[in-house]
Formats: structure tokens, C-alpha cells, sequence
């Protein structure tokens, strides 16, 4: 479910290749550690962790607390013909190892060559045909503002306000960037995203798979990583207080170890479901509390007949779901298949209701935009992938709130502590890539790199 680059024109600086690209040294390819260690949590971050640890030879245990490996990546089988992400759904950027993995697995990408759609009360265009409406225009503005934004830290709302964008339009503005970033506008901090935006380059492209699904593609590459994932073992206690560290999991059940690598969501140590003795540093519990993270939802609807325009490649709306992407676009399928992104104040207000009464209202949204009775007699299957009611994720990924500390917070997030436990996971990347896929996977190869050196 990780954001994506929308913005095309947005203007920033190119960073440097994206740490742990394939073109990267291993600084450590020497060094072996000889201890026990434990890895917390199977998705991204944690599963790449293992993949290094596995790379030297060194003796390791993954537990994952639900009853399967990937985190928030997971695809849907069965629905359509093809797999349909319910989390993340793109790479990046094409300088990672995850963009590596991808291509050596053989994937198609989807072409890029669809056309983004935009409604306005009734009306359903494209960016050229709203070209004359300057409110329509504004709010384009001020999406790629967002990202370089130079005035005292606010919320996109304020700016919105600030600029005295138009009710009309506003949906757009928010769809662009907050709902992309995991968030309202209200809650988003444009000084933050700028921050993340210039240090962490301008992306060339975003590429969505045709015809395997991203957890496959996971799943061959940690194939000798996988058995030694322990599913459906939550840890909910870290002892380091002595020379060893013990991990106590749901049942009581204590086992040691010499070290652990921590890849939970955000929103688990928010909660303090995962307890630490002693505690963590202030430093560290206050990053904690100065990242924002929180509802997120994906909206599967599956049609029998297509009733958008062929080209299209992503809706973005007034109603109750932000932005729609044709998931069956570019496909070789005869699946007709929109999912919906809904995040921030939207995502709890449909998490709110039961499932079957928020696709009604969400089909009939659709309705409005296509014709009447067009979208609810043409719909044959629905689901809604809720990641804020998943136990163990509780949300959609990380963003930037207001003085929330920015990058510097994440960093601090991301500190190892005595030498013994050491932090990943998407939410700890400081380095512009946070709610990534390939930023998680950078960061476990952090954790993996400070730990070897530690050990040296």
C-alpha cells in the first residue's frame, strides 16, 4: 500500500542512488556473527534482513505474529484473473534492489500509457480537458507546492486554506497528496513531505506488475529466508537488561537471544504492544509519538463489463474514495477491476460502517460519476481490505505531521539501542523513502549493517 510519485512535473533535486541498490558495496561481506538473532516481523523490512543475515551465514529466527509472511504486502488470489494487491501495488522508482528483484523475476510491468481522470461536481475529464478551469488549475498548483514548500511547517489543509482553494476542487489537492501519503489533509505536514521529497530524489516512474503478483516476487527471492520465519508468534516483551535478551511471546513463552532487529509497524510500538525492560530512551519513545500513521483501506470492486473510458488508468473523486486505479489496465484478463485508496478521516469513517453498507454507498458514488445504475449493475464481486482493523499492522504507513521533527525523527526512530536492539521498517527510513516498499527493505539492511558492525 506504500504512496507513489503523482506529481510528474514536481520539481526536486536528484539524491543520491538509492541505499542498498544493486550497484552497492557491501561494506561487510567479510564479517560473520557467530550469535543468535532474532528478527521481529515478516514484511518487507524483516524478511530482507533475513536475507542478508542468510547471504553470511548467520544464525537467525524471524517471528511474525500473524499466520503469514509479507506485511503489507498482500495479494488477492481468486477475485479476478490475476492477482490483485491489497496493499502495496507499485515500485518506485527503478534504483532499488526491489526493483532489482522484480526484473530478475521475469515480471511484465504494466504500460505506462493510461490517462488519470478527474471529477468536479458531475463532471468526469481529463487534466487537458480541465485545462480552462482555473480553480481545477490551482489545485494542481498546489499539489506540486506541497512538495516544495519553503513557508513556516503547516498542515495541507492550511495551505489549501491559506490559498483560498475552492470547495469544488479541494478533493483533488487532497486525493494528490494526502490521501497518497496515508493521510487527510488536515494531518499532513507539507513541510515534512518536502523535506522527504528533496532528499530523496526524483523517482523515474512507478511500475506495477502485469503478471505475477509483488508477494511472489518476495516470496522467490527469500525463498531459503522463509524457513526460518516462525509464523503466528507474537512477541510482546523485550528483556535487555542483561547480557542476553529475552523475548517473551503472547503465550509466556520466554526464548534468548543475543540480539534482535525490530521491523514492527509504526502503529504496533504506538501502542505499546511490543514492552521493552528497561525502557526505551526518551528519545526514541518521543520519535515514536512524532511520526503519524493511521487508517487506510483498499476497496476491490469487480465488474462485469467495463463502463470507463479505455485509457483510463486512475479516477480521482469527490466521493467517499479519493482515487480509483484500474487494476485491470494493461492486463492480459477479462477482469474489469477498480480498486479504491481511501486513507486518513475517510478511511475511519467507512471503517465505521459494515462492510456490505459502505460498498453500497461507495458503488453509488460511482453511479453519480458514470450514470445512474451503471456502476451497482455491473458490479459482481467486492471486498474491502481494512488495514487499520489488522491486529498486527493497524494502518497504512507512515507520514509527516506538523513539528513533528521530520526526517531528524525518523532518524532517531531508527538508533539502535545498547548495542542490542536494532530498528526497521518503512517508518525509520530517513532517507526520503519512507512508505515504500524498497525504503522498509533499505532499512532493514541499515539495521543488518549496524549490527555487523557492532559485532566487528
Amino acid at each position: 500500500m506504500q504512496r507513489r510519485d503523482f506529481i510528474k512535473n514536481t520539481v526536486i533535486t536528484t539524491g543520491a542512488l538509492a541505499f542498498g541498490s544493486c550497484n552497492e558495496k557491501d561494506p561487510y561481506a567479510e564479517r560473520k556473527y557467530e550469535g543468535q538473532i532474532a528478527i521481529i516481523g515478516a514484511g518487507a523490512a524483516g524478511l530482507y534482513a533475513g536475507y542478508l543475515l542468510e547471504e553470511k551465514g548467520a544464525n537467525y529466527t524471524i517471528f511474525e505474529a500473524s499466520e503469514q509472511i509479507g506485511g503489507r504486502i498482500r495479494s488477492l488470489k481468486g477475485f479476478a484473473d490475476f492477482d490483485i494487491e491489497l496493499g502495496a501495488e507499485e515500485i518506485r522508482g527503478n534504483r532499488s534492489v526491489w526493483y532489482d528483484w522484480v526484473k530478475e523475476s521475469g515480471a511484465a510491468f504494466v504500460p505506462d500509457t493510461a490517462t488519470d481522470f478527474y471529477q468536479i461536481a458531475t463532471q468526469l475529464r481529463t487534466e487537458s480537458q480541465w485545462n480552462t478551469d482555473l480553480d481545477f488549475q490551482l489545485a494542481l498548483q498546489l499539489a506540486q507546492q506541497a512538495f516544495n514548500y519553503t513557508g513556516t511547517d503547516s498542515t495541507l489543509l492550511q495551505l489549501m486554506d491559506t490559498s483560498k482553494l475552492a470547495a469544488r476542487v479541494r478533493h483533488i489537492t487532497e486525493a494528490l497528496v494526502a490521501n497518497e501519503y496515508g493521510t487527510s489533509a488536515g494531518r499532513l505536514s507539507v513541510k515534512g513531505i518536502t523535506e522527504e521529497a528533496l532528499i530523496g530524489g526524483a523517482v523515474d516512474g512507478n511500475y506495477g506488475l502485469a503478471n505475477r503478483s509483488l508477494l511472489s516476487v518476495l516470496e522467490e527471492k527469500c525463498k531459503k529466508v522463509i524457513p526460518k520465519v516462525v509464523l503466528n508468534k507474537q512477541i510482546k516483551r523485550i528483556d535487555f537488561s542483561s547480557d542476553r535478551i529475552s523475548l517473551e511471546d503472547a503465550q509466556v513463552q520466554r526464548r534468548f537471544v543475543d540480539k534482535v532487529i525490530i521491523t514492527v509497524p509504526l502503529t504496533i510500538l504506538q501502542a505499546n504492544e511490543l514492552q521493552f525492560t528497561p525502557p526505551l530512551p526518551e528519545a526514541k519513545i518521543t520519535a515514536i509519538k512524532n511520526i503519524g500513521m493511521g487508517a487506510g483501506m483498499k476497496v476491490v470492486l469487480v465488474f462485469n463489463r467495463r463502463f470507463w473510458d479505455v485509457t483510463t488508468g486512475s479516477v480521482y473523486t469527490s466521493g467517499l474514495v479519493p482515487k480509483y486505479n484500474v487494476s485491470s489496465y494493461g492486463r492480459s484478463t477479462q477482469s474489469f477491476v477498480l480498486t479504491g485508496l481511501v486513507m486518513g478521516e475517510k478511511a475511519e469513517a467507512l471503517s465505521g460502517l459494515p462492510s456490505a453498507t459502505a460498498i453500497q454507498n461507495i458503488v453509488k458514488d460511482l453511479d453519480t460519476i458514470y450514470g445512474k445504475g451503471v456502476a451497482t449493475g455491473a458490479l459482481t464481486n467486492a471486498r474491502i481490505m481494512d488495514w487499520g482493523k489488522e491486529p498486527f499492522i493497524k494502518g497504512a504507513y507512515s507520514y509527516p505531521i506538523v513539528d513533528g521533527g521530520g526526517l531528524l525523527t525518523r532518524q532517531a526512530l531508527s538508533q539502535s539501542v545498547q548495542r542490542k536492539l536494532y530498528f526497521a521498517g518503512e517508518a525509520t527510513h530517513y532517507g526520503g523513502h519512507s512508505g515504500t516498499v524498497h525504503g522498509a527493505m533499505e532499512s532493514g539492511r541499515r539495521a543488518v549493517e549496524e549490527l555487523l558492525k557492532d559485532v566487528s
